[in-house]
């Protein structure tokens, strides 16, 4: 049994984690923001610790303190001032890591990054740990970014970063759009182009690889170099890469709907959507998924990555196919009352 601290617990990818953690025996800790969304995270029974931000550093230290694993999953994937992606994803990342440099036996450090933070990929060619990243967007450069600062403390945390492709599953507030548009309008959005393919994993698996690159893998080194970048870091995804047309069909099927439109947006109007939807969120004051800097990862091209570092290294392979996956996503928000 280890102790455990999970930051961002009350998110997509942090809930799930911390209900995985407390089914594998683990004790854990949450750092989280007061809230409405704490009700799915209070009925786990795990410790709570409530800070204020990242400009918090007491209640963070008071957090790592006496942890033996650290999972730094919190992350700003949206916001209507790029600073905030930059104090949340890269200076709150360092903060968590100082926390850990801090204690006279530093935890190891899970950084859970995105594919976003090395960049879209080659036709044909997923992307590899060894490939210079090449962020595109505002949002994968904040997220490498945090990935530097933590390199900057490797000497003195062993920590081990793992790169994301998209993620789906419960509690998927953004994923479900995509559910509901198929579902009630029999109709799949489409702007990266028929031949763009995809990496994805559900975030069950991805859950169990975080788990898997705190016990087994190897931990970042200070420099940066071809020879060691790819150490200590991890793509996580599933060895199927589609197209986001088949991913429509793969959401039809898993609500056993026969027909959908595949509804192709040309560039120009993605933009024109986007900016729109930008407007909308400055005067309203809160953050939307789809904005311009979004945009610009979803017009970039085809986004994979090959999983074999994690399979070789960590042992990791997903427990089922992706059309598996999208059926038991499916029933989850049907179960929840989302769909």
């Amino acid at each position: 049994m280890d102790r455990v601290l999970v930051t961002g617990a009350n998110g997509f990818v942090g809930s799930n984690l911390v209900e995985m953690l407390q089914a594998q025996g683990d004790e854990v800790t949450c750092l989280v923001r007061r809230g409405p969304q704490l009700a799915r995270l209070e009925a786990t029974g795990a410790r709570l610790v409530f800070f204020e931000g990242f400009s918090d550093r007491e209640a963070i230290r008071r957090a790592v303190g006496g942890q033996t694993v650290v999972y730094h999953v919190a992350g700003a994937t949206k916001a209507l001032r790029p600073s905030l992606l930059e104090e949340v994803n890269e200076q709150g990342t360092r903060r968590v890591g100082e926390a850990c440099a801090e204690q006279a036996d530093p935890p190891v450090l899970v950084y859970v990054s995105s594919l976003a933070a090395c960049g879209p990929s080659r036709p044909g060619q997923p992307r590899v740990e060894r490939d210079p990243p090449q962020p595109v967007s505002k949002y994968g450069r904040s997220k490498l970014a945090g990935e530097r600062a933590l390199r900057a403390l490797a000497d003195r945390v062993p920590t081990t970063i793992v790169r994301p492709a998209i993620v789906f599953g419960p509690a998927d507030v953004d994923g479900h759009l995509m559910f509901r548009s198929v579902r009630t309008l029999a109709t799949h959005m489409n702007v990266s182009g028929r031949r763009h393919q995809f990496s994805l994993i559900h975030v069950e698996d991805l859950c169990r690889l975080i788990r898997l690159a705190a016990q087994r893998g190897k931990r970042i080194t200070v420099d940066e170099t071809d020879d060691t970048r790819a150490v200590g870091c991890y793509f996580a995804a599933t060895e199927e890469t589609p197209t986001w047309p088949e991913v429509g069909r793969l959401v039809a099927d898993s609500m056993g709907r026969r027909h959908m439109i595949i509804l192709t947006i040309p560039k120009p109007l993605a933009w024109l959507v986007a900016g729109t939807i930008e407007a909308y969120s400055r005067v309203t004051r809160r953050p939307l998924y789809l904005n311009w800097d979004k945009t610009r990862e979803i017009t970039a091209g085809s986004w994979t990555c090959s999983p074999r570092a994690a399979n070789t290294e960590l042992g990791f392979t997903p427990e089922t196919s992706l059309a598996e996956r999208f059926r038991q996503t499916f029933a989850w928000y049907r179960a929840a009352g989302w769909s």
